[in-house]
């Protein structure tokens, strides 16, 4: 996250520059945890994991990289959206598992009190899957299947399974205009990673409006149950009072 400044004992180690800096600082910092944790004997009782909130940033000289999705913070793209996501937890979770299924980090919060032996409220809407079973093995599909992709206040999209749909796209938050679709541009992730190729006006794709299309209903009716909490509201909040 911006600004991108390493602490001044690591500044100048790679000598590729502040953001190569700060990678290193990290690499070192995760590694310091998980050594110390193995030191103390806690490691089989503890759960590590490692991820982010967003994308990559696309302003120079704190612009990241995406890998080969495209898109920066900000966007609504895949590069905005798609974050690393690594989970340690030794005898409980498989090491070296790979998936590329939909983990959203409202997930966190459900999957975490299951794994912890704690209880989810089931007194109000609560936005988080639970995704223990998929982490640890028992099943090999992601108990979610798509996300309502926000910029901001603004709902820019909806993803389904490999299928999104954009209502909305800007390629940066600098100078570069936003666009808005009456009709919604389909990309099919699988074949179009990048998102350069959409593909709304092909028949065979049309299908794809209705499950996306349903996401976005049950979205809005649950806003209209539990309206999203003010700014500036305090705790203790209760959705129903």
């Amino acid at each position: 996250h911006h600004p991108v400044q390493p602490e001044p004992a690591n500044k100048g180690k790679t000598g590729k520059g502040n953001w190569a800096d700060v990678l290193a600082q990290t690499d070192a910092y995760v590694g310091r945890l998980l050594d110390t944790v193995d030191e103390l004997g806690i490691k089989d009782n503890t759960i590590f994991i490692f991820s982010a909130d967003n994308g990559p940033e696309g302003v120079q000289p704190h612009q990241g990289f995406a890998g080969h999705w495209r898109g920066s913070y900000f966007t609504g793209l895949e590069g905005s959206l798609r974050v690393p996501f690594l989970i340690r937890w030794p005898g409980k979770i498989p090491a070296k598992s790979i998936s590329n299924d939909i983990v959203h980090e409202m997930d966190l919060f459900t999957t975490v009190a299951t794994f912890s032996g704690g209880k989810v409220p089931t007194d109000r809407i609560i936005d988080g899957v639970d995704q223990s079973d998929f982490f640890m093995g028992k099943q090999e599909k992601s108990d979610r299947e798509s996300v309502v992709v926000y910029v901001g206040n603004d709902i820019f999209g909806v993803k389904w399974r490999d299928w999104k749909l954009m209502f909305k796209e800007v390629n940066s938050i600098v100078a570069d205009p936003l666009r808005t679709y009456g009709l919604p541009l389909v990309y099919n992730l699988l074949l179009d990673p990048k998102e350069e190729y959409p593909a709304q006006y092909a028949a065979e794709n049309l299908w794809i409006r209705f499950p996306a299309g349903q996401v976005l209903v049950d979205h809005a009716e649950s806003l209209k149950k539990e309206p999203p909490i003010p700014p500036g509201t305090l705790d203790p909040y209760h959705p129903n009072k």
